[in-house]
């Protein structure tokens, strides 16, 4: 820890002596908000907005129709990002013509771009302040059980349709899980789900750097989410500074070394230039989430989160949360992973996708090497190709 200190401070320094950054050096997108970055690359894109059941206020973004045609595409797909994420994720590789949601909406699908709360496009409610404990109060749990249902009905009624397309990267896999097994009429409602490394499992979670704090600080969850329930402090703008930090041609190899260091493999995905691109749009998320997560992987079981014995009485009237019903989950799912992602392991896949009883297809990156993140920055052929295929071939 004490390095990790160390290390913040000369960086800091480092960083103050540093001339100013010449506007040059920086990829143009990294000046653009989401609907400058796309309309830049020649699509049209709308801006929607939904409150939830429980009154937070969702930014979507939609992308009707592709770069050459007109008027509106007759399938809709909804795009949720994963944690740490939002609605940049799906589009900010357009500048090495990697985007899934422009590749969708050139073959024929109306794209929904969604957003979870907390997020940049999600700080808002109709009676909360976003700079208060009361605001945070929520994990993925919440995100399956209010966000995805208010974004998915709003879609299909602007849309006229009974059902839509869904993607899932990540957390937006885990959020999947949760509405179609609790809230089982929404199964109606999706004709097709292409998680890219859903989070669900975490039995054979084995990150190097990840799993020993987890265990370290398990015991700390119930303090650390009263304390810091906005991850990392909007008040400390890690996010801004980390941004900052990688804009320099300085400090851009060592960003992507830390990178390496987290995700577990150097795939190639990630490059200087679209790096600082990225961490711009980094939001930061409810420290709930992220312990939620914690607690599957030290628990082995994929649950609601767990107060503890006695109020997990009151809540749940048992001594521990009921695991979630996945084998209740009917609707036809995709699944797309890798053997080089150290967040969602390949074992875990596999296991959920045999629980799931409609589990259509589960399909493995070819290249060994191919991260979690690359999911969203790297996936022009590996990956694109293989979702848009499928999803023009599928007949149900």
């Amino acid at each position: 820890m004490e390095i990790l200190v160390i290390s913040f401070l000369l960086t800091s320094i480092c960083i103050c002596d540093l001339e100013a950054q010449n506007d040059e050096q920086l990829h143009p997108d990294y000046f653009l908000n989401i609907t400058e970055l796309i309309e830049k690359y020649g699509y049209p894109v709308e801006i929607h907005e939904v409150t939830t059941e429980d009154e937070y206020m969702l930014t979507l973004f939609r992308i009707p129709h592709g770069r050459q045609e007109s008027g509106v595409n007759s399938k809709p797909i909804f795009l949720m990002h994963g944690l740490f994420g939002q609605a940049e994720n799906y589009v900010v590789a357009g500048m090495f013509n990697a985007s899934l949601a422009y590749l969708l909406a050139d073959n024929g699908f109306d794209v929904w771009l969604g957003n979870t709360r907390g997020n940049m496009h999600g700080r808002k409610h109709k009676r909360l302040d976003p700079d208060t404990k009361s605001f945070w109060n929520f994990s993925w749990h919440e995100i399956g059980i209010y966000d995805l249902p208010a974004s998915i009905d709003y879609v299909l009624e602007r849309t006229r349709t009974p059902k839509l397309y869904y993607i899932g990267h990540s957390q937006g896999g885990t959020a999947f899980y949760i509405m179609n097994s609790l809230k089982p009429n929404y199964q109606q409602k999706i004709i097709l789900a292409s998680l890219l490394a859903p989070a669900g499992y975490f039995n054979n979670f084995d990150n190097p750097l990840l799993n020993p704090i987890v265990k370290f600080l398990k015991n700390m969850f119930p303090v650390l989410i009263n304390t810091m329930y906005e991850f990392p402090p909007k008040s400390m703008g890690l996010t801004t500074f980390f941004a900052n930090v990688c804009e320099e041609n300085i400090f851009r190899d060592f960003c992507l070394r830390m990178y390496n260091v987290f995700v577990g493999y150097d795939s190639g995905g990630i490059n200087k230039v679209l790096l600082p691109l990225l961490l711009k749009n980094l939001p930061t998320v409810c420290s709930k989430q992220i312990f939620h997560y914690g607690q599957a992987i030290i628990s082995g079981h994929f649950r609601p989160w767990d107060y503890g014995k006695q109020k997990n009485l009151e809540v749940y009237g048992r001594d521990v949360p009921p695991d979630y019903p996945i084998k209740s989950i009917k609707v036809p799912i995709a699944i797309y992973y890798t053997l080089g992602d150290n967040l969602v392991y390949p074992k875990d896949i596999e296991k959920i996708s045999e629980d799931l009883p409609n589990c259509v297809r589960r399909y493995l990156i070819k290249k060994p090497t191919f991260t979690h993140i690359d999911f969203i920055t790297d996936g022009a052929e590996l990956l694109n190709i293989p979702v848009l295929e499928f999803l023009k071939n599928f007949n149900g």
